[in-house]
């Protein structure tokens, strides 16, 4: 009789261990949520417009810059983000989703940019809501029991000498992306999202070909900064995307910077920016 008393004594502790480490996890979700604003504000929120200046660079290749308009639009679940540039060099960057499904136009026709691909190949970086952060209606840690998504705390992460609480994020449908999210502890402002992809190097013919292939590493980068107040929500008007591929050390790295972004919120935004084509 005593080793079932025993089983179901240690079975109760680790039923209890795990709805402590759901409820902390919950309890974390709702602290970042009330730094954003009260509840009563999020809800009056129906959608909203992020505009401003983008600059795009493309950091290792000298002094490649270009400037353009950028805006992200949200109503619930729905969201779109256009980056536009001079049609003759780059034209647009323009991804939607309306929760469910995805589109992101071609930058030249019958052809993507390196980072459309990237989103288009994991739109779950649209249908979670995770694109944009806080500045979108359709942000993944507002909708988290409508996903299903998981978290897991990974503790503090020093992140250029700042210290950051790292989040961990796994969609219900899985995703080969690591997916982390960090945080100011103090606050709780969320502040960056990473999105990141390792493809093993194929295996050559020859001992010597498989030594000169390398690993191809996918790192996409949201930083969010710059927090203001807008209709009593505290909101980031500095969005700063970096986008990296390719080999460890002959990589490419694309550089979107939106400074002073303008937040305007229920001005009946027309569902035609969420159609999916």
């Amino acid at each position: 009789m005593r080793p079932f008393m025993v089983f179901f004594g240690v079975l109760a502790m680790i039923s209890s261990s795990a709805a402590k480490d759901k409820f902390e996890a919950s309890q974390f979700v709702q602290q970042h949520l009330n730094s954003i604003g009260s509840a009563e504000a999020r809800a009056a929120v129906k959608d909203c417009v992020a505009q401003g200046p983008v600059q795009f660079e493309v950091v290792n290749r000298g002094a490649l810059t270009y400037d353009g308009p950028a805006v992200l639009v949200s109503q619930g679940d729905d969201l779109a983000t256009q980056f536009k540039f001079p049609p003759t060099v780059y034209r647009t960057e323009w991804f939607v989703s309306n929760g469910k499904k995805t589109s992101v136009a071609q930058v030249f026709p019958g052809r993507w940019s390196e980072f459309g691909t990237f989103v288009r190949t994991h739109n779950e970086i649209l249908t979670e809501g995770l694109w944009g952060g806080t500045l979108s209606t359709a942000w993944a840690l507002s909708h988290l029991d409508e996903r299903h998504a998981k978290l897991k705390d990974r503790g503090m992460k020093k992140v250029d000498g700042v210290d950051l609480q790292r989040i961990d994020y796994f969609p219900k449908k899985n995703s080969d992306l690591e997916i982390q999210i960090y945080f100011e502890p103090n606050t709780y402002h969320h502040v960056m999202t990473v999105y990141q992809l390792t493809v093993t190097a194929p295996q050559g013919f020859t001992p010597s070909e498989s030594a000169g292939m390398q690993n191809q590493v996918y790192r996409l980068e949201e930083r969010f900064g710059d927090f203001a107040t807008v209709d009593n929500l505290t909101l980031p008007t500095h969005w700063k995307i970096t986008f990296s591929h390719g080999a460890a050390d002959v990589g490419n790295v694309d550089q979107y910077d939106v400074r002073e972004i303008k937040i305007r919120h229920n001005i009946a935004v027309d569902p035609k920016n969420f159609e999916v084509k």
